[in-house]
């Protein structure tokens, strides 16, 4: 079952998705104003108190968008009847979570890639030296 089938049976619901593709639309007609450049880098917040509230990702892009914003005002004001100016705000994106190796290889294949290096250390000796660098690693990580 989807939302819109969702929201046919609430009425409250209905309203949420209806408010949420108006700012997603708002949100897509602000980044075809302004540079494509930029458009990676903020998005628009919210319409308060008559100010377009966007929310920019780092200083770099806060101070791009007040350069460039009162130049595409006019442009902007267009898009929604209640914007008369335009507020940036530095909301920076929360760094990407560290990627933690759980790969548990078995006891035999850790015997196995070092047979396996044994075996190749003539003729390919940066391959044997590669995989016995990986059976002892993963047999410090137990």
């Amino acid at each position: 079952m989807n939302l819109e089938q969702l929201g046919k049976r609430d009425r409250h619901l209905q309203a949420l998705l209806q408010q949420a593709q108006q700012w997603h639309r708002l949100d897509q007609e602000v980044k075809n104003i302004l540079p494509a450049n930029l458009r990676a880098h903020f998005q628009t917040a919210c319409v308060e108190n008559g100010k377009l509230v966007l929310l920019a990702a780092n200083n770099m892009a806060s101070s791009r968008l007040k350069m460039i914003l009162p130049s595409l005002l006019p442009q902007l004001k267009l898009l929604h009847a209640d914007i008369a100016d335009v507020q940036v705000r530095v909301l920076p994106k929360p760094p990407k979570p560290e990627r933690k190796n759980t790969l548990q290889l078995s006891d035999v294949a850790l015997q196995s890639f070092e047979d396996t290096a044994a075996k190749l250390q003539e003729q390919h000796p940066k391959l044997a030296e590669r995989l016995e660098q990986l059976a002892k690693k993963h047999y410090r990580q137990r």
